[in-house]
């Protein structure tokens, strides 16, 4: 049992490289979407274009996918595998 969570947690990772490896061209925007609002904090130059860009944003409607990946990246893949050595450990 332990080691078919391991495997699902080896899966899931996978996963969501494969999510995130597809919407690169959403993280590059997020990532200059980011850039440009704290270069106009550090300036003090904060003005509405950067606040508010729901023309940009109509076209980038792919962040939940980007989340989705960094969620599987990040939280449930090694979730799961810790999990996996924990209940590995413990039988010992």
């Amino acid at each position: 049992m332990p080691k078919l969570i391991a495997v699902v947690g080896a899966l899931v990772i996978c996963a969501g490289i494969d999510l995130l490896w597809q919407s690169y061209a959403q993280i590059q925007y997020w990532f200059e979407a980011y850039l440009a609002f704290f270069k106009a904090i550090w300036r003090r130059q904060l003005t509405s274009r950067f606040l508010v860009s729901a023309k940009n944003f109509a076209k980038n409607q792919a962040a939940v996918q980007v989340l989705l990946g960094l969620g599987f990246v990040f939280v449930l893949g090694p979730l799961l595998l810790f999990v996996s050595l924990t209940l590995i450990l413990q039988t010992r």
